[in-house]
């Protein structure tokens, strides 16, 4: 790395001069070694960019909330008019972001996947036809996971009521939240550790991992923060051949094991609005500043 990379973060609703209060600790361990800005997120929603905090130039990490495609390209642009360039250029947020733009590439490696770009059940239902099994049903960016049984799990594709049921229900109340289109998701067998304790969703062994610059940067645990994370020396190898073929400088993993042992990519994302998990934030600014050094040697 050429240059201390930056960080830009969202400010307060109430104060452009604070933090929010949800990113306060990341915002504290970033600037130990980074210079750190804020911008209004709410007033980039209405086209406007308001800057507050320390003077940034050149390359820039975002860390905050989830965009669309179309708000991160005018963040970018505002940002570049600025001196300000963010890590993933447009094309790359959106081909991380939204599902169809990755699964080509890692195909086989991920769940067995089928789209549309509708907001239509019957569009969507049209997607159930020659299919067999369990699936999941989400949007380009999200699950409802949460309301596993209600808008998320189908039990049996061909349960032409059943699948409708939750297929209805995922559209309605993503509302105007559904980003793309519906997709179906070939649900997996996965090593299983529990299940929620409001949902019943079924949690797996699964880890998010970052990657930084093609480099692992952190990996952990999604769920538990308690256990060591159980990838293995050749496990790792494998991450690192994925990471080689990833178009962006900054992006997350999500990784979960199968019954069978064997690891599988359960989702792709942006790294500047993929969460921590159970990372803790000092140790996962950290890994910056480790990957800078190595890069000096």
């Amino acid at each position: 790395m050429e240059e201390n990379v930056n960080f830009i973060f969202c400010s307060h609703p109430l104060d452009k001069k604070k933090v929010d209060e949800d990113y306060f600790e990341e915002y504290q361990a970033a600037g130990l070694n980074h210079a750190c800005a804020l911008f209004s997120y709410e007033d980039l929603e209405r086209g406007k960019l308001s800057l507050c905090g320390e003077d940034i130039k050149g390359t820039t990490i975002y860390r905050g909330w989830m965009m669309s495609p179309h708000m991160y390209e005018n963040f970018y642009n505002l940002l570049l008019e600025r001196g300000i360039q963010l890590i993933n250029s447009p094309k790359e947020y959106a081909k991380y972001h939204l599902l169809p733009g990755w699964y080509k590439d890692f195909e086989g490696l991920t769940p067995f996947s089928v789209w549309n770009e509708s907001k239509d059940i019957d569009d969507a239902l049209k997607l159930t036809e020659n299919l067999e099994g369990a699936f999941i049903v989400k949007d380009y960016v999200k699950s409802r996971k949460h309301e596993w049984y209600d808008a998320c799990f189908i039990k049996d594709i061909k349960d032409k009521e059943e699948a409708s049921r939750v297929i209805r229900n995922f559209i309605t109340r993503q509302g105007e939240s559904l980003e793309g289109g519906v997709v179906l998701r070939k649900f997996e067998s996965l090593k299983c550790i529990g299940n929620h304790k409001d949902s019943g969703m079924p949690i797996s062994e699964e880890y998010r991992i970052f990657i930084f610059k093609g480099k692992i940067l952190i990996a952990d645990n999604y769920w538990n923060k308690d256990k060591a994370v159980n990838i293995s020396e050749d496990e790792y190898t494998w991450i690192e051949s994925v990471a080689s073929k990833i178009e962006s400088d900054f992006m997350t993993i999500d990784l979960a094991r199968k019954t069978d042992g064997s690891l599988i990519i359960m989702e792709m994302g942006d790294g500047q609005v993929s969460g921590l998990q159970q990372i803790g934030a000092y140790e996962f600014y950290r890994g910056f500043q480790v990957i800078q050094e190595s890069d000096k040697l």
